[in-house]
């Protein structure tokens, strides 16, 4: 079993002066995403007439609340709208969907199911980022004790939406999912992210994972590479050892990403590359919260094309979003 169990609180005395210590939650909002600006650029932002993409990111996080924000970060309800969408765009073919085995709130009702689980599988919430248990029982038997521990972790309230303020995490259900593993044994699929504003793509890259070693590389519209960080940044990626998507790929990648994004000013559409089979992942709306370390030139571009919305606008599809986080669907194994 691989799990990542989101981030360790840091034990005193660092607890006292730490966003994950028991302080700084009780912060103003505004206060505490200017601090975590501060901790991650070294400056402080603008959020009320921001220009950079990072404090765009800062923007939406202290004052976008609309129900396309919060149903976006619910997996389940993200996974019925892309279904939805591909359905009104006919790209069924094109890309697949991770089947839902099992919803709940408690593992111990999983475990009385074990027998009709696949050999591989992912436990992890509905309603957090960075929790997830990768099982495969033909490789080392499940730890239920283990599963049944984190997940009584994870169906609580966590740092994403107390101390960190991404308020779709508070609006979201708050279920545990056991979901079908994409991939087979070895290295684990490519991941996409494609960074989205109405449709039009602003940049995409590609995350590769091997064991404890992780590479990336960010792409223009046309399969153009370039650097994301600033030029002396340590951490950049190497050019020398780059993999580049087909054309093929590209264009699937963005017309998918297309149709799922039309609703949205901004989104992220995750997807994994299994061998060139296409999986949904995820939304994002919140991606890195904006504060991964970016280039001025790139943070200043990239938010010059976010157009931020009127929040005083009504959205016509208000209801169809909210009815998207309304009651507790059923996986395959409990029907």
């Amino acid at each position: 079993m691989i799990m990542r169990d989101g981030p360790k609180r840091p034990r005193y005395p660092l607890a006292l002066i730490h966003p994950l210590g028991p302080l700084f939650r009780h912060l103003p909002l505004s206060l505490r995403r200017h601090l975590l600006y501060l901790r991650a650029f070294g400056t402080w932002g603008n959020f009320r007439s921001p220009k950079r993409k990072s404090e765009k990111m800062q923007w939406r996080i202290i004052n976008d609340h609309r129900a396309i924000i919060a149903f976006s970060q619910d997996k389940l309800a993200a996974k019925e709208y892309v279904r939805t969408v591909l359905e009104q765009h006919q790209l069924e073919d094109h890309i697949k969907i991770p089947a839902t085995l099992w919803v709940g709130r408690d593992v111990r009702e999983l475990r009385a199911l074990a027998a009709q689980l696949p050999a591989r599988w992912v436990l992890k919430p509905n309603h957090s980022s960075g929790r997830i248990a990768l099982l495969d029982s033909t490789a080392t038997p499940i730890n239920w004790d283990d599963l049944i521990a984190a997940g009584d972790r994870w169906i609580q309230r966590d740092e994403e939406e107390l101390v960190f303020g991404h308020w779709a995490y508070s609006q979201v259900r708050h279920l545990l999912i056991a979901e079908e593993r994409v991939g087979g044994e070895g290295e684990p699929p490519l991941e996409l992210k494609a960074y989205m504003l109405r449709g039009e793509i602003m940049h995409y890259e590609w995350v590769k994972r091997a064991g404890a070693t992780t590479s990336y590389a960010c792409f223009r519209a046309d399969g153009t590479w370039f650097r994301w960080r600033a030029e002396r940044d340590q951490f950049n990626e190497d050019p020398s050892n780059r993999l580049t998507l087909t054309t093929e790929a590209r264009e699937r990648l963005l017309t998918l990403s297309h149709a799922i994004s039309l609703p949205f000013d901004k989104i992220r559409v995750d997807v994994l590359d299994d061998g060139g089979a296409l999986w949904f992942s995820e939304l994002t709306p919140y991606e890195s919260a904006g504060l991964y370390p970016v280039s001025d030139e790139n943070d200043y571009f990239f938010g010059g094309l976010w157009k931020l919305p009127d929040l005083t606008a009504k959205d016509p599809r208000e209801a169809e979003w909210r009815a998207l986080l309304e009651g507790v669907p059923k996986g395959t194994l409990q029907r």
